[in-house]
């Protein structure tokens, strides 16, 4: 042991300890560590001071050669002069833990790539010890809403669990998620403005949403943002319109004609500049003998290319020319979409004043789903929002 003490120190370099014993067993390793001094060193004042009891304790620390690995060691209870009372503070063990620092920190890792379960096969822990340590780290790292000062704010919605159940969440433009809700009512985003205070909110002079009237109605309420409707939301509308017709093309087509529109759907939904030349061959002799279809898929794609307008003015113009065309060929399937942007106008022409979306929701959405299914559904709310903060910061 004494010829390979130095390597063992260095392994278990720990501030005021040295190695004075090492047993290996069939699964563990178990360290022994002597203090270095016989005096305690104060957290307040950080001098000498006196030892009024010693504790012996046994931690879990990081492997050794796929071995569990625990440390027994002595820690003390001090009194100061300065008038301290309490455990000495280390640098690589918390005062009541049963894990050691980097051993926590080892857990919190592999909680943000794996599942519960995973990371207690892992770490030869229980998984509701892994969630508690995890939960722990999380709740230090998360940054509150004291630290950000956002000009503008994009706000979505996901569900968390069946039965139409929401979570509100916000995200700085520009920057990740700053704040998660439960529900999706006005008085879940009045929340947010509430813990953000008034000051804050008249600094944000832009707010990107879908078109949820709660959102809008707070938003208004709590502060003097322009409001921007997403245009992928806009464009979602006008493609659910295509849709309904070519559910009605197909309903009224003959057989063979049935054959021949079967499995074209994300054809007709899908960018034209995005097919290839064979998906633009096979929909256009699709086109060819649905009349309706047609006319609804050049709608589709020419208010697709008005979005693509940089200039304010121009990118009104168009839309209104737009509108004009749908009027004129009149598709009863563009009604709702027309009375939809007739009503959000204002919201939807901002768009060509500011260029924002909320595509880097949609893609945080992707993450908070896929945190979602390697937990396959949390039921503690509070961990799951702090584990959407923890990705999407």
């Amino acid at each position: 042991m004494t010829k390979y003490k130095p390597a063992f120190n260095n392994l278990f370099a720990f501030e005021d300890y040295k190695v004075c014993g090492v047993s290996v067993e069939k699964d563990n390793v178990l360290v022994n560590l002597s203090k270095r001094r016989k005096t305690g060193i104060c957290p307040c004042c950080e001098r000498r001071c006196k030892v009024v009891e010693a504790f012996q304790r046994k931690v879990r620390d990081l492997s050794v050669s796929g071995r569990d690995c625990y440390l027994e060691l002595q820690t003390y209870h001090v009194s100061c002069k300065c008038g301290y009372y309490g455990m000495e503070k280390l640098d690589f063990l918390d005062k009541y833990s049963r894990y050691t620092n980097r051993f926590v920190q080892y857990v919190a890792e592999l909680c943000k790539t794996m599942s519960l379960v995973d990371v207690s096969n892992a770490a030869h822990i229980d998984w509701k010890t892994a969630k508690r340590i995890d939960l722990l780290e999380l709740e230090k790292l998360i940054t509150s809403l004291e630290k950000v000062n956002p000009t503008g704010i994009g706000i979505d919605e996901i569900a968390y669990e069946k039965g139409h159940k929401y979570l509100t969440v916000v995200r700085e433009i520009g920057g990740g998620v700053i704040w998660i809700g439960k529900g999706r009512k006005k008085d879940t985003l009045n929340e947010f403005f509430t813990e953000l205070g008034e000051k804050k909110c008249r600094k944000i002079t832009v707010a990107v949403i879908d078109m949820w009237n709660p959102y809008i109605a707070s938003i208004k309420e709590n502060t003097n943002a322009e409001i921007v409707f997403d245009k992928f939301h806009v464009i979602k509308k006008i493609n659910e319109a295509v849709d309904k017709i070519r559910k009605k093309e197909f309903a009224q087509a003959s057989e063979d004609e049935r054959i021949r529109m079967k499995r074209k759907r994300f054809l007709i939904l899908k960018r034209g500049e995005n097919l290839s030349k064979d998906q633009k061959d096979s929909l256009e002799e699709l086109m060819v003998k649905n009349t309706n279809l047609y006319v609804a898929y050049l709608l589709k794609e020419q208010v697709s290319e008005v979005f693509e307008e940089t200039d304010l003015k121009k990118g009104i113009a168009r839309l209104e020319k737009w509108i004009e065309n749908v009027r004129k060929i009149n598709v009863d399937a563009f009604s709702k979409v027309l009375e939809m942007m007739e009503s959000h106008w204002e919201g939807i022409i901002n768009y060509f004043k500011h260029h924002l979306t909320n595509a880097a929701s949609e893609g945080f959405n992707r993450k908070i789903n896929v945190i979602r299914r390697r937990a396959c559904g949390f039921r503690d709310l509070h961990y799951f929002q702090l584990k959407i903060l923890q990705t999407c910061q």
